[in-house]
């Protein structure tokens, strides 16, 4: 058995993820497998392409972030951590996309049946099937389907309306309209039904927002591009993407931290990643060689050998009170003074 998936159109879609949320066995048989049908691709064309070539590099750039989003994807499903370097060369190839090209360099198609099936089975064993399956199909519908990316598009519209200041811009921005009343309802249930499907779900999301702002990206460099059978224009491109020049802050931290991986499978790229305790936010940092030397070095692995707390001194860049990134300067000490501030508390 099966779950049978002809047909990506929203109502299809809606439709099929309620039935499964109705379904009370949680390992029934038909989860094991999705068939697809042939809408389950990401399709590109360029009617004016600038140049001549096999690929466009900014289309290139956009399907490595597909590319690059499934894996880490993946690696949540099979670790709990999205490290790439979690997953074996097998993994790697079967999630691994094949664009098609044809037209010169003016139509390309990466067929997504195979890695959604490849990560359908990461995650089968880790979650339920039931769970395993609501999420492959609702990822399915973000990444592929033209109407999805539609919403998506209204949706980065009303983002920018809410960000930014210029009358020009937003009057321009107010003029664009992408999605009808059922494609704007199905997005938003698809979204909610991923949100409630847990860490997994919400990663799902990042998934699909990463490769749709790739490909809006790579849209600003061609006069007129179909993505998802969707037409755009440079200039309605261009608008979607218009920075919104927010101040960013930077503020140094010292904070009780959990120390839940250390990649250093290249040692020219260490990597490290760290809970925070309080909230169950993972920050992945990259860092210098030279910090990773010394005593730093031994408390980091032992810290994450003993899965034991570790005080550390974090620089965190802010924008609008929301992290955009981390950066660890050193390991510390308990500062001095805590116990006593704990103690006058109680």
């Amino acid at each position: 058995m099966a779950v049978a998936l002809v047909d990506g159109a929203p109502t299809a879609i809606v439709n099929e993820l309620e039935r499964l949320l109705a379904i009370q066995d949680e390992f029934d048989e038909e989860f094991e497998r999705i068939d697809f049908g042939s809408w389950a691709s990401v399709h590109v064309y360029l009617p004016q392409p600038d140049i001549k070539s096999a690929i466009t590099p900014p289309f290139m750039e956009a399907f490595l972030v597909l590319q690059k989003q499934l894996y880490q994807f993946a690696a949540l499903a099979k670790t709990g951590i999205a490290d790439i370097g979690q997953l074996g060369d097998g993994e790697r190839d079967e999630l691994l996309l094949s664009v098609i090209v044809s037209g010169g360099s003016s139509d390309y198609l990466a067929d997504m049946k195979r890695p959604l099936l490849a990560l359908l089975r990461r995650m089968v064993g880790k979650m339920s099937g039931k769970q395993s399956v609501i999420v492959i199909v609702s990822l399915a519908a973000l990444i592929t389907a033209g109407w999805s990316f539609n919403a998506w598009l209204d949706q980065t519209k009303a983002i920018k309306l809410e960000e930014l200041k210029s009358k020009d811009h937003t009057e321009a921005l107010r003029s664009l309209q992408f999605s009808n009343e059922e494609q704007s309802k199905a997005f938003n249930r698809v979204i909610e039904v991923l949100a409630s499907q847990g860490e997994i779900g919400k990663r799902a999301i990042e998934v699909a927002s990463q490769t749709n702002d790739a490909l809006l990206r790579a849209a600003t460099t061609n006069p007129k591009t179909r993505i998802k059978e969707v037409e755009i224009t440079r200039a309605e491109a261009e608008l979607l993407r218009t920075p919104s020049r927010k101040k960013a802050t930077q503020k140094i931290i010292q904070q009780e931290v959990k120390v839940v991986d250390i990649n250093t499978t290249d040692p020219l790229d260490l990597q490290i990643v760290l809970l925070d305790p309080s909230s169950e936010v993972q920050h992945r940092i990259r860092f210098k060689d030279d910090l990773f030397a010394g005593e730093s070095r031994h408390k980091l692995f032992n810290a994450l050998e003993k899965r034991s707390l570790l005080w550390v001194e974090l620089a965190v860049k802010e924008v609008d009170g929301e992290i955009r990134s981390v950066s660890l300067l050193r390991t510390i000490g308990r500062p001095a003074g805590l116990d006593d501030e704990v103690a006058n508390a109680k």
